[in-house]
């Protein structure tokens, strides 16, 4: 028996609630979580489900770190030279004038560090990246720079310790690199290489299972009924757990249970 059967027989109409025509309303008294907040709810409800594992750093990018990563050496390891030029004690440059420098015979290169200390009042041909030697604190670029293969000329002032890069600039010895719960991005890796870290303990990556449900989806590899719709959630699901690093786990389709 419908409501009009009812009024009908002259029983009470049933009457339908106000036209709201809007499917994001609360129920009275009720408020939306603000979004911050909803996040916070969920932070303190997680718990870590993965175990961890000792991956290499070619294979790291994307983990997040399970322990804190400590320098075992400095980067660089020596004050070392950022540009080619010449190398000398910066205190015979402070003037504002012409500074002769007698040249030394060596070379300091990369990778070849000099034996020899360059003598005060001596310049010594170096190359980017090389160990300052004894009695080098300063490099003045090779383009301000003139040279009859006895002497070296340039103009002053220049600053003690120009184009140099100091000892530990980019890392400490026992410094806290990499922290517990860090995403490791490629700049990262480059870093722990930088002082010899080959391996670092990671969160092993989340497996996500994707599932889908309901009798009007339809597999795209297969054709679709005029009732049924294309399942296009799961190829975007699949793509954004790929793109977060995490391991998707395709669980197929199910129908409805209506038992």
């Amino acid at each position: 028996m419908d409501c009009w059967d009812q009024h009908d027989k002259g029983d009470v109409m049933v009457t339908p609630p106000p036209l709201k025509n809007d499917c994001f309303a609360l129920p009275p008294g009720v408020d939306w979580t603000p979004v911050d907040d909803a996040l916070a709810q969920l932070k303190s409800a997680l718990r870590c489900v993965v175990s961890t594992e000792t991956v290499d750093i070619s294979e790291a990018r994307d983990l997040f770190v399970a322990q804190d990563v400590i320098a075992p050496r400095a980067s660089p390891p020596k004050a070392n030279s950022a540009v080619d030029g010449y190398g000398f004690a910066g205190s015979l440059a402070n003037e504002e004038e012409v500074i002769r420098l007698a040249l030394h015979p060596e070379r300091a290169a990369a990778g070849v560090p000099m034996q020899s200390a360059v003598a005060e009042g001596q310049a010594v041909r170096i190359l980017t990246g090389a160990q300052l030697p004894e009695g080098v604190d300063t490099v003045v670029l090779q383009e301000d720079v003139a040279t009859d293969g006895q002497e070296v000329v340039f103009h002053g002032p220049l600053k003690l310790g120009a184009n140099t890069r100091k000892a530990g600039e980019d890392v400490q010895p026992a410094n806290v690199m990499l922290t517990t719960g860090q995403r490791l991005r490629a700049t990262d890796l480059s870093l722990a290489a930088s002082v010899g870290i080959s391996q670092i303990e990671c969160f092993r990556r989340l497996r996500i299972g994707v599932l889908s449900t309901g009798d009007e989806v339809c597999d795209v590899t297969q054709s679709a009924a005029p009732h049924q719709i294309y399942d296009a959630n799961r190829p975007m699901l699949l793509s954004l757990i790929a793109a977060w690093g995490f391991v998707a786990v395709v669980l197929g389709h199910e129908d409805y249970d209506r038992g």
